[in-house]
């Protein structure tokens, strides 16, 4: 579990992006829009830094928003907007009959020496996967997926949010058609995208998993 904190913490700051650019952008189509160069000017640079640094109410309402929207999902939920899965979404439930053969560096024949004959059922993977995991959390490459996984989900959850409650406040105030179009499809890309990146990162977690334990 303090693993696991840990590596939301070090996290924190690419959600903290996300949000900014989700505000930005929410920003540029709601209210008068402003030329997208002026982001390179220095003093709309300082007036961002200030604006993040460190023990800021500004940065304490971004992890505010943090908190809440990541608290709105529960994790079953979250799992299944993420991976576009219905029934055992995690990719530990295909981990001995999909994921591992598929991997030239894991020996599925150590694995059955080791644990038995290894689960097809999808629940009973998924639980074999997470005993494997926790003795080999701390590999380095385990931890790095680990890392990735859990940002991109995080964020993945965060887009799909905002995606249900900024389009349509968008649609209210938006005077330009063409803005809010891009907008919209600005959304649906960046959960789409972050999505695909978990369902990515998750796979080599599980693989990095089996490959250390199948060494």
């Amino acid at each position: 579990m303090s693993a696991a904190k840990s590596l939301k913490e070090q996290n924190a700051w690419l959600i903290r992006t996300a949000l900014v650019v989700h505000a930005v952008a929410f920003a540029y189509v709601v209210f008068q829009p402003f030329p997208i160069v002026q982001f390179v000017e220095p003093e709309l640079t300082r007036k961002l830094q200030a604006f993040l640094a460190p023990g800021s109410i500004s940065l304490g309402l971004i992890a505010l928003t943090r908190l809440v929207l990541l608290g709105l999902i529960p994790p079953q939920l979250r799992d299944r907007l993420i991976h576009w899965r219905w029934s055992n979404p995690l990719p530990g439930a295909r981990a001995f009959t999909k994921i591992g053969p598929s991997d030239s560096r894991v020996d599925m024949s150590k694995l059955q020496k080791e644990y038995g004959a290894l689960p097809i059922d999808p629940a009973q993977q998924d639980r074999l996967f997470y005993s494997i995991y926790r003795k080999h959390a701390n590999d380095v490459g385990v931890l790095d997926a680990h890392k990735s996984y859990l940002a991109a989900r995080d964020i993945g959850t965060i887009n799909f949010l905002l995606m249900i409650l900024l389009l349509p406040v968008a649609a209210w105030f938006a005077q330009d058609g063409k803005t809010l179009a891009i907008y919209g499809v600005f959304l649906v890309l960046a959960y789409t995208l972050m999505c695909l990146a978990a369902k990515a990162y998750g796979m080599r977690l599980v693989q990095n998993s089996l490959a250390v334990a199948s060494r």
